[in-house]
């Protein structure tokens, strides 16, 4: 039973020639031209290395001689233990006569380069060969006189070796003996997949389709098949053609548990039912060496990859299962997976953490299932549609559903609802009255900047431009301050000392001070952060488990709620009031929902 095992599994492999190790026969021709680009490179740069010393070029030369013969004396001693071929006709050998020792020296060099290196790899103190030609070079040295005898018989690779890819893919030529398929052969099998799925998914546009009831009626289908690439979850297989008009008609890849014990006999793996779809990937939702390892090794051994088939990358699973605290669904799995290849868009749709049922055709589940699926001891709906909301406000290739999108943001919709409900009286306090008429009657633009010196282009109407409303500039740089006509400085600083500094160094744009607060302080600034406004703010933004948000980034949300169309952001100066990752993620929440509009300094 050994033997025939080890006879098998030997069968299947073939020792790489270069190498030396040993590869599954089916990938051989892939991992041998990877194999000899190496060992090319490699011999390229020991040759430019004798090339540039002419000492040592005939010595390696002769080398090079003694090498071949003895390969010629070692295969007549091999062929003296079988039959003896028929006798082939020989032909003279050519004599290459030189007149001196330096000519011959550089012909043998010459012909050994072009012999074994291929032509578009030569660096130019290389001369010019043919690729990887079989020579026979026979080199006698007597004294000082050289005779070269050169026989070559040259078979030329006309046809490149074919890359392998998800197009043009054809199953390994497995045996019927299952028990090949050791977890080593298929973790093997694993690795080169990983391969084949990174150059598929690479740079491709990606719609990550789910069997969620929220996809009804949102008539999204024909965008759907216009992605590069479309995925699909579990027992989508075979697609209803009924509702294809909401779910699309197209997949590509296909994200699977391979779970046999839920729901047994629902789960279609069947390689004709896939590529009667048009899948061209399947893809596990888990790890090998995980819950469902024997539902993949079965996979495995059943369908002997009749359709290329990758499994999640167990190290990346463990450790966002850990981040988790619970075990994520399949559609989760997928959304973290496809993200950590370097794809363009990722689209999600039909996918909601089981907020609403699967449509009929896909599966019937009851208000119970529905209820235990979202919330068990195994799946924790909550933990995963946090993660989508923090990945979605970092990551800006992800797209979600407009039904997604409202229950991904709901908290952030609810926050800036409550933030537009503040008074305008409660946002900024005055103690000059001409500077509070100028606010109350919107007559001026407003920036937070640290480059006080800066010019921006005003917008257009309909060619005209806009011009009549003076700029106001918060900022706390001194050095560089210059005058622009209509754009007056309020200096941030709780001393209106500073203030007259400026204006002594003759800097009479500088019309008052800035402060967050005025308490405690021994003169009331000219323009200030209403305590009432820092209060509820703060308030508000304990939704977000925001706790201690900074003075700046309260200050930005003043400027954008008392000027929602005169507020001007430069992108140099984001990071001066956007301090840590929540608030990020809430800038960049009103950034996709276009509340704010970011400018680029000139």
């Amino acid at each position: 039973m050994a033997s025939n095992l080890h006879s098998n599994i030997l069968h299947q492999y073939a020792m790489c020639p270069l190498c030396k190790n040993l590869i599954y026969k089916f990938h051989i021709q892939y991992h041998y031209k990877e194999c000899k680009e190496k060992d090319e490179e490699r011999k390229i740069s020991e040759e430019l290395q004798r090339q540039t010393n002419p000492h040592y070029r005939f010595q390696y030369l002769k080398q090079k001689n003694d090498e071949y013969q003895r390969q010629i004396f070692e295969m007549k001693q091999k062929q003296k233990q079988k039959q003896p071929p028929p006798p082939i006709p020989q032909t003279p050998r050519e004599t290459l006569q030189t007149p001196n020792t330096k000519e011959k020296t550089e012909k043998i060099a010459h012909s050994i380069v072009d012999s074994i290196f291929p032509k578009n790899q030569l660096k130019k103190n290389i001369p010019e060969g043919n690729q990887l030609k079989k020579n026979k070079i026979e080199i006698v040295n007597e004294s000082e006189n050289v005779n070269v005898n050169v026989n070559e018989e040259v078979k030329e690779e006309k046809e490149e070796e074919e890359k392998i890819t998800v197009d043009n893919y054809r199953p390994p030529p497995v045996t019927t003996a299952v028990s090949i398929y050791h977890e080593t052969v298929m973790t093997h099998f694993f690795m080169l997949y990983e391969k084949l799925f990174y150059e598929y998914v690479k740079g491709k546009t990606i719609a990550l389709v789910g069997p969620a009831e929220s996809i009804l009626n949102t008539n999204r289908g024909h965008i759907i098949d216009k992605f590069d690439i479309v995925v699909r979850l579990n027992k989508s297989i075979p697609l209803p053609k009924d509702i294809s008009h909401d779910i699309g008609t197209r997949t590509d890849i296909l994200y699977n548990s391979l779970n046999r014990s839920d729901f047994p006999g629902e789960n279609k793996l069947s390689p004709t039912l896939h590529k009667k779809y048009g899948i061209k990937f399947v893809c596990s939702s888990y790890p090998f060496n995980g819950v469902f390892k024997d539902d993949i090794a079965y996979y495995v051994r059943k369908y002997q990859f009749e359709l290329p088939f990758k499994v999640m990358d167990e190290k990346k699973f463990q450790k966002f299962e850990v981040a988790l605290g619970t075990r994520p669904y399949t559609g989760t799995c997928a959304i973290m997976d496809l993200l950590s290849y370097p794809i363009k868009y990722l689209y999600i749709t039909g996918l909601d953490f089981y907020y609403s049922k699967y449509y009929s055709q896909y599966r019937e589940i009851s208000k119970g299932q529905l209820k235990h699926t979202r919330n068990s001891n195994i799946h924790n709906a909550k933990p995963q549609l946090n993660y989508l909301k923090h990945i979605a406000l970092l990551d800006d290739r992800i797209i979600l559903d407009g039904f997604l999108t409202r229950i991904v943001f709901e908290d952030y919709d609810k926050v800036w609802k409550n933030m537009k409900n503040i008074p305008l009286n409660y946002i900024f306090g005055f103690s000059n009255d001409q500077m509070k008429q100028y606010f109350e009657m919107k007559l001026c633009k407003i920036i937070l900047t640290k480059e006080p010196n800066i010019q921006i282009k005003n917008e257009t109407e309909n060619g005209i431009e806009n011009n009549d409303k003076p700029l106001f500039i918060l900022t706390n740089q001194s050095y560089g301050i210059q005058f622009h006509e209509n754009q007056y400085i309020l200096f941030l600083t709780q001393n209106k000392k500073d203030i007259k500094k400026l204006q002594d160094n003759g800097i009479q744009n500088v019309v008052g001070n800035f402060y967050f607060t005025n308490q405690q302080l021994k003169e009331t600034p000219t323009v200030f952060l209403h305590q009432r406004f820092l209060h509820e703010m703060k308030n508000i933004l304990l939704r977000l488990n925001m706790k201690n948000p900074s003075l700046y980034f309260l200050l930005f949300f003043a400027i954008l709620l008392y000027f929602p169309d005169d507020s001007i952001f430069l992108e140099s100066d984001i990071n001066l009031f956007v301090t840590n990752l929540e608030e990020r993620k809430l800038f960049n929440y009103l950034m996709r929902k276009k509340y704010v509009k970011i400018h680029k300094s000139s």
